[in-house]
């Protein structure tokens, strides 16, 4: 599923009172922080952001979809507004193997990797 769409979902599930939802995304941006993904030093400025990218696996997760990154240009990704650094986030989970490329950058079907997966199954095993 397109990145945007995912993203502007996970943006709005965040606004909602979904435990199960909230408690996945966290268990993802502890992973996040754990392998450097998002620093956690600027956590306080982008926490918002760093969320907003947990949130986005969680629904790809939840909706059993790709994330697809078609664009990777910054300007277009500001006109939809959302932060640039998504794309450099999503970069760095592919070289973590935390998503699966088939060009070695974020670009085209990006898949959970095995980890993301297995947390979020967990996860869900174990809140619901």
């Amino acid at each position: 599923m397109n990145v945007f769409t995912l993203l502007e979902r996970a943006s709005l599930r965040l606004q909602q009172g979904d435990a199960l939802f909230h408690e996945q995304a966290d268990t993802i941006l502890g992973i996040l922080r754990s392998s450097r993904v998002v620093p956690f030093k600027r956590s306080s400025l982008n926490g918002s952001l760093h969320r907003q990218v947990a949130g986005l696996i969680v629904q790809a997760y939840d909706e059993n979809t790709s994330i697809d990154v078609g664009i990777r240009r910054a300007g277009t990704w500001h006109r939809y507004g959302f932060s640039t650094k998504v794309v450099s986030y999503l970069d760095k989970m592919v070289q973590n193997e935390l998503l699966v490329s088939q060009t070695g950058k974020a670009k085209g079907a990006l898949v959970l990797g095995d980890l993301l997966d297995t947390y979020l199954t967990e996860a869900h095993l174990t809140l619901t």
